[in-house]
């Protein structure tokens, strides 16, 4: 049964978000709609739905034409196991300590180091990506540099591997891993309980750090962040109310190019810069609360 895609570009997360509350009341309903930041700079955002059968393309283009946007592009999809495919093609992840591998090269292992079991799913976080390496590389100069966070935190957690990175090589803290989709939240369950961390990592479903539980495990010796640049400058006066003093945040998700942004962002909000990791187009930061 094939599918099919509807996709735009229009300026301003709000006509972007109420763009996508329309297209969900689209006949035939869509089975999914995303609205994404476009990372370059431009201001622009991305909406994009997913349909069982192909859209009306004159609901599309009223739709365009009453929120300014660009025209939809439509396409069919191939059917593919997408899944499938990637756990074919995703070769293990190798950072530091750390070996992040899909159940198929369980066996690659190598003694001594940490094996964190991720299977491709619709969450985000398998190693592969910049950010989630860069994360786990500063994790790893952390851990190799003495640090022993006791209380830690995964925002946006997605597989939650970052969390179980955490509980991995830190055999005595406590982690907490939320994120905004249940959808993750769920997945990350499954890894936490196939890695055996059920009981050193507890998952919330949560946006940024409004959560009960994560109120109450505040102040956090480390938090992970690796989301995208405007939820991360929203989140700097948030986290350094949840960061203890002398606590240490990893931020990702961000363009090498935004960079000085959420530098700056943090540096009001009190944290220094202990590193800056470039992978490609890609940043990782490390930083102390002051």
């Amino acid at each position: 049964m094939p599918t099919y895609s509807a996709l735009t570009t229009l300026t301003g997360e709000g006509h972007a978000r109420a763009l996508a509350a329309a297209m969900e009341r689209m006949a035939p309903e869509p089975v999914g709609v995303g609205v994404f930041e476009v990372e370059d700079g431009s201001g622009l955002w991305e909406v994009g739905a997913y349909f069982p059968e192909s859209p009306a393309s004159a609901t599309l283009e009223m739709l365009a034409m009453a929120f300014d946007a660009r025209p939809f592009a439509v396409s069919e999809l191939p059917e593919i196991d997408w899944v499938a495919k990637v756990r074919r093609e995703l070769s293990p992840v190798e950072a530091g300590r750390f070996f992040v591998y899909g159940a198929h090269d369980r066996h690659l292992v190598p003694p001594g180091r940490i094996g964190l079991e991720i299977e491709a799913t619709v969450a985000f976080g398998t190693g592969h990506h910049g950010t989630t390496l860069g994360c786990l590389r500063a994790l790893d100069r952390l851990l190799t540099a003495g640090a022993r966070p006791a209380n830690v935190a995964d925002i946006g957690c997605g597989t939650a591997v970052l969390a179980m990175a955490a509980a991995s090589g830190l055999p005595d803290a406590r982690v907490l891993a939320s994120d905004i989709d249940a959808v993750a939240v769920e997945v990350a369950l499954v890894n936490v309980a196939v890695n055996k961390l059920a009981a050193r990592v507890h998952c919330v479903e949560a946006a940024g750090f409004d959560h009960p539980e994560i109120a109450a495990r505040a102040p956090f010796d480390l938090v992970f962040a690796n989301i995208l640049k405007g939820p991360l400058i929203e989140l700097a006066p948030v986290m350094a109310a949840h960061v203890g003093v002398g606590g240490t945040a990893i931020l990702s998700g961000l363009l090498v190019v935004q960079a000085d942004a959420i530098i700056e962002a943090y540096r009001f909000a009190g944290f220094n810069v202990l590193a800056q990791d470039d992978i490609g187009e890609w940043s990782t930061l490390c930083l102390a609360r002051a």
